[in-house]
């Protein structure tokens, strides 16, 4: 697991739409590693491997939730509205960083002082400021944070032992994966495949970098690497833990994007099972990801996503094991290497 790859891709600020520092930081990663680079009109960076007749794409998204200022009072506090999917509670009292056109200015999501607090946490973005230490309007649009300045939580990364917490793990582990997978491999692909790794935009604000990134490749076959809701935590019953820290990789069977190719899915658990790859099969009646875009693409794209379980994403900090990682790594690795016996199984029975 290359950690330092890791940190990197967490603490850069991209929510979605304003993906371009993270992508420079995987560019630098994998630009000497390929046969091909590409980034379109939306940001999604596009690389290839190989030059075969059967194309083959592989996907992460860069993005992350955050917000974007709204508003500048007079004195300076800002007003923001989030993108994606964020819930207010979720910023109390935290420090946010705002992407100004001259500087990153950090700021506090500010709440009422102890002694005047409200029964109940605010319920609406609307209820939220944020304060940055400016004393006026000026101030603020002095060093460029004005209305359509994006910004994201601060980032910080730990590691202890086989666990690391960070920022945008939702979806910087995803990124970190196909980086290294795409290292690790490039050199054994198959001869009869073109295979594409692409980092894509806009993923949390609905499956719109993905959009473009098929249109260019036209996959016939496809793998959404994610990181997903482990919600196994002690106020949440075990029916309800969607995937678990520490369970291995999670093999999506089923979300409201998405019902996995069942052929495609099994041939996953198979080669997962004579690997010895630890896995978990995720059912997820909430969620969806780039691959609900991806599998209905032309005339129907075969897709599988491989999921990295972390505690608390869409926050502050999420929690993860590097074990989960690996084997997310191995089994992706796994798939690709025998790329000829997943086709077999796959499409010999269509």
């Amino acid at each position: 697991m290359d950690i330092e790859l890791l940190s990197r891709l967490s603490t850069e600020i991209g929510p979605s739409g304003f993906e371009d520092r993270v992508r420079k930081s995987i560019l630098s990663f994998v630009a000497d590693h390929v046969d091909e680079v590409r980034v379109d009109n939306l940001g999604n960076l596009i690389t290839r491997l190989g030059n075969g007749p059967f194309r083959v794409l592989v996907s992460a998204h860069m993005d992350e939730v955050g917000v974007m200022v709204s508003h500048v009072d007079q004195r300076g506090f800002l007003r923001i509205v989030p993108i994606g999917g964020l819930d207010p509670w979720a910023l109390l009292d935290r420090e946010l960083v705002f992407m100004g056109r001259k500087e990153d200015v950090v700021g506090v999501v500010g709440i009422d002082p102890p002694h005047l607090r409200r029964e109940k946490p605010p319920s609406k973005f609307e209820e939220l400021y944020v304060d940055a230490g400016f004393t006026s309007k000026d101030e603020a649009i002095k060093v460029g944070v004005a209305p359509g300045t994006p910004g994201t939580f601060v980032g910080i990364f730990r590691q202890r032992g086989s666990i690391v917490i960070g920022k945008a793990f939702d979806n910087r582990v995803g990124c970190s994966v196909l980086v290294d997978v795409l290292r690790n491999i490039r050199n054994k692909v198959s001869g009869d495949i073109s295979l594409y790794f692409a980092w894509n935009t806009q993923e949390e604000v609905g499956l719109r970098g993905i959009n473009a990134v098929v249109n260019y490749v036209n996959p016939q076959l496809a793998f959404i690497i994610e990181t997903t809701v482990a919600a196994d935590v002690p106020i949440t019953s075990e029916d309800l833990w969607i995937t678990r820290v520490g369970g291995g990789v999670a093999l999506r069977a089923f979300d409201r994007s998405m019902i996995t190719h069942p052929r495609l899915l099994t041939t996953a658990l198979e080669l997962a099972e004579s690997r010895g790859i630890k896995y978990q099969v995720q059912v997820n009646p909430y969620g969806g990801t780039d691959a609900g875009a991806v599998h209905v693409h032309s005339t129907g794209v075969p897709t599988l996503v491989l999921s990295t379980p972390a505690r608390y994403i869409h926050s502050p900090a999420s929690l993860a094991s590097i074990e989960d990682i690996e084997q997310v790594k191995s089994l992706l690795s796994e798939l690709l290497l025998n790329i000829d016996l997943v086709k077999d199984r796959v499409f010999g029975g269509s």
